[in-house]
């Protein structure tokens, strides 16, 4: 990417989905971190563009990185954008997170089940159309790598006398959980869209993007962050300076560990795919 990552470039990439896409509604979640603050800026000005509306989620979770400073912050900068962020509250307390470590849970599970829940709940009560919706996910070209190293080290090479469930899951369960993130659009079930805008990007270009448009990002580092499996990989990625094609990920996803189809997740009952794979 030798102009680096900007609205142009990202927009000429998905041009043909956002032609699409004209006049639904989209959807995003919003965490204050670098992925999730670069979608906002680029669904912003591609609003104004293909003529779609769109809202931004977020929910303050843990409590001491989305504290009242940090949400003023993010607020004051996304106003003067015009965009409104709408905050969910949360009645789960950040203790829960410390206690499931004294258990030998993930907090990140703790964390993901909580936001999820939050955002589940609204979906159904605001009642959407689904037809007419679009739901943003902020996934990078390094989630998917972290994802296919997950499968072969947890799935692929584990000791089949020894099977540690992830989330309740089997490895294939988790697998076909994972699966979904490799297609930058999925409509499931001939209803609710799913657009995955960040997927063909590196996490290199997407902080270089994040400095160039001078967009304000959390501060504040989640205590717990060591405890989710791609953050390790990536501590990997940035040490070896490595980059990553999208093409060659997806084929080799597809020749060597069975991805399965774009049809197969279009086709799953929606409730199955919001409850057991989203």
């Amino acid at each position: 990417m030798a102009d680096g990552l900007n609205y142009s470039v990202w927009r000429d990439e998905h041009n043909a989905i956002l032609e699409g896409l004209k006049n639904k509604r989209f959807l995003m979640t919003f965490s204050g971190g670098k992925d999730s603050s670069l979608m906002l800026y680029f669904i912003q000005k591609a609003a104004d563009e293909f003529g779609f509306s769109f809202e931004t989620h977020a929910v303050p979770f843990p409590a001491y990185v989305l504290n009242a400073a940090a949400t003023e912050k993010l607020n004051r900068y996304w106003k003067e954008g015009g965009i409104r962020i709408i905050w969910h509250p949360v009645s789960v307390p950040d203790e829960n997170l410390k206690d499931a470590v004294e258990q030998k849970i993930s907090p990140c599970l703790i964390c993901n089940q909580t936001k999820k829940e939050v955002l589940m709940r609204f979906f159904k009560e605001s009642q959407l159309p689904l037809s007419q919706t679009v739901i943003i996910v902020n996934y990078s070209l390094w989630d998917l790598v972290s994802a296919t190293m997950e499968h072969i080290l947890g799935g692929i090479y584990r000791d089949e006398k020894k099977i540690d469930w992830f989330k309740g899951k089997t490895p294939r369960e988790r697998f076909i959980e994972t699966s979904q993130r490799f297609y930058p659009l999925l409509t499931i079930n001939r209803g609710l869209t799913v657009f995955k805008p960040l997927i063909k990007y590196n996490d290199q270009d997407i902080l270089q993007a994040i400095q160039k448009y001078r967009i304000p990002i959390t501060s504040t580092t989640c205590q717990f962050h060591e405890y989710r499996p791609k953050r390790w990989f990536a501590k990997y990625y940035h040490a070896m300076g490595l980059r990553y094609d999208y093409d060659s990920v997806l084929a080799f996803a597809k020749e060597s560990l069975q991805l399965p189809d774009r049809s197969y997740f279009e086709q799953i009952d929606l409730k199955k795919y919001l409850s057991s794979v989203f």
